[in-house]
């Protein structure tokens, strides 16, 4: 991972582990407001809160120019482009009508323009069908990109 990039859940950093007494390598599992919460040792196996690394503070390299620039494209394909997105979700709202949204199962199918309900996300549209057994969601504040008609061996 490189150092201008700030962790997220299921990179490897160092951690120092209670059950190791060392500082090992760690999974990210779970993050909290924008910081490494708990990670998994690599080693034991035990799962604990993030213990910073022993080495003190590192100093982060500035990124270059072209780290920058991918930096930068990153950050704008990440940020909400809220005002544009609620205003399509609501069209699509209106043009849905009053009908029950279907709730959002992975081994179902569903078709462009139909409204889902997320169990986190929320009330969304399917925007478009992006391959096979993938679809684009319209949320109020993001796009989604989920699993759709993904039955198993046994259905």
């Amino acid at each position: 991972m490189p150092l201008w990039k700030s962790p997220s859940v299921s990179d490897e950093i160092d951690s120092r582990c209670p059950r190791c007494k060392e500082e090992t390598i760690h999974r990210v599992v779970a993050m909290m407001t924008g910081s490494v919460h708990l990670v998994l040792c690599t080693r034991c196996n035990s799962q604990h809160r993030h213990r910073g690394s022993l080495r003190g503070s590192k100093k982060v390299a500035w990124p270059t120019e072209r780290q920058a620039k991918v930096l930068l494209k990153y950050r704008a394909a990440k940020e909400p482009k809220s005002q544009a997105l609620l205003q399509e979700w609501q069209t699509m709202k209106e043009s849905a009508g009053e009908g029950e949204p279907a709730t959002y199962d992975q081994r179902h199918a569903y078709v462009e323009g139909q409204a889902v309900r997320h169990p986190v996300f929320g009330l969304g549209f399917v925007r478009r069908l992006t391959g096979p057994k993938k679809m684009e969601v319209l949320f109020p504040d993001q796009v989604k990109v989920l699993v759709t008609d993904r039955r198993g061996s046994g259905d």
